[in-house]
């Protein structure tokens, strides 16, 4: 898939970082900073703009990110386990060895992401739109792909153990290289997926047919 990613260095912001963004708090607008080491934990910045930004490093565990547009931006070795994401939008952006382990991204809109080594077991994706979305060597465990909506996905190396699929299309989706082990998965959205056969065969059990 060919991704239109970013990989522009910005300008960093002063060293106090704290300072920094207190005083931005009330322009809720972060544009074109490299923010790294920002402790962003339980802080709510619901509906901030960040644009042309990377962060690296920042902590946004439990953060309140919801109605939140991330434009051109890069999340590189950030923590955003247990983070709200509902609503947001997420266009040509990348997530690069983060831990995303029960970040919440229902009604997410995606366009243009790569998520690439993320540890986002419990990640929950209900209800999201998904376009031109890369995800490799990602643990996707125990995630929630509800009524998912996608265009252009691929999922490569990745790890989907007790993952749950429902009212979500997987027709043409490649996932021969993903570990689908005790996968809870829809009948109808098995139609057309793309599996080894021994994934077939694994997945035919879990639905209780008997394979000889």
């Amino acid at each position: 898939m060919k991704m239109d990613i970013p990989t522009r260095n910005n300008r960093p912001l002063e060293e106090n970082c704290t300072i920094v963004l207190d005083a931005l708090c009330d322009e809720a607008d972060l544009p074109g900073y490299v923010l790294e080491n920002v402790d962003f934990t339980r802080e709510d910045v619901r509906g901030w703009d960040f644009r042309e930004c990377v962060l690296r490093k920042c902590d946004l565990a439990d953060a309140d990110l919801r109605g939140c547009s991330f434009i051109d931006v890069i999340f590189d070795h950030c923590d955003l386990s247990g983070c709200r994401m509902e609503n947001a939008v997420f266009q040509r952006a990348r997530f690069a060895t983060c831990r995303m382990t029960g970040a919440d991204l229902p009604h997410t809109v995606m366009r243009n992401v790569a998520f690439s080594d993320c540890k986002a077991d419990y990640l929950n994706l209900s209800t999201a739109k998904l376009t031109q979305v890369l995800l490799t060597d990602c643990n996707l465990s125990e995630s929630v792909w509800d009524s998912v909506q996608w265009k252009t996905l691929e999922l490569e190396d990745c790890d989907l153990t007790h993952a749950t699929v429902h009212m979500t299309s997987l027709k043409g989706l490649d996932l021969r290289t993903c570990k689908l082990d005790g996968l809870l998965v829809d009948i109808p959205a098995l139609r057309g997926a793309v599996v080894t056969a021994v994934q077939a065969a694994d997945l035919a059990r879990l639905l209780g047919l008997v394979v000889k």
